[in-house]
């Protein structure tokens, strides 16, 4: 899951008169979904830090969030091509799985990404058959 506009409010409970914890201001950013209740999701950001979202805020979309600078490979092995480097904070799409490794898409580049310098990135329903 990630979120689908570039405003969303993370409240510490589920309602509009909980208070604001946190003003998330960029749209695509991974979450984790730890539970929902009456329209709000309870959510996990990749800083660790958990608050409340309405549900209609978050985009089914498979995100990442790189945590370390690393390398955008061609193929899914340590020694592949470099496509690109990668500085942390950066978002991508999660486009399919192969063991640790990631493929996504990220400024126009689709390339493999070890999963450890990745926050999200979740396989579940993705394609894991895929070969570079």
């Amino acid at each position: 899951m990630s979120l689908r506009v570039n405003s969303v409010e993370g409240r510490q409970g589920p309602s509009a008169n909980q208070r604001v914890a946190w003003l998330y201001q960029r749209a695509d950013l991974p979450v984790q979904v730890l539970g929902e209740r009456d329209g709000w999701s309870h959510v996990r950001d990749p800083d660790g830090d958990e608050v409340w979202m309405r549900s209609e805020d978050l985009n089914p979309r498979r995100t990442v969030y790189v945590r370390e600078e690393t390398t955008l490979r061609r193929t899914a092995r340590s020694g592949g091509h470099v496509v690109a480097y990668l500085m942390p904070g950066v978002i991508g799409a999660v486009t399919a799985c192969d063991g640790d490794w990631r493929r996504v898409a990220i400024g126009g580049r689709i390339g493999w990404v070890q999963n450890a310098a990745l926050w999200g990135g979740e396989c579940a329903g993705l394609d894991t058959s895929i070969r570079p």
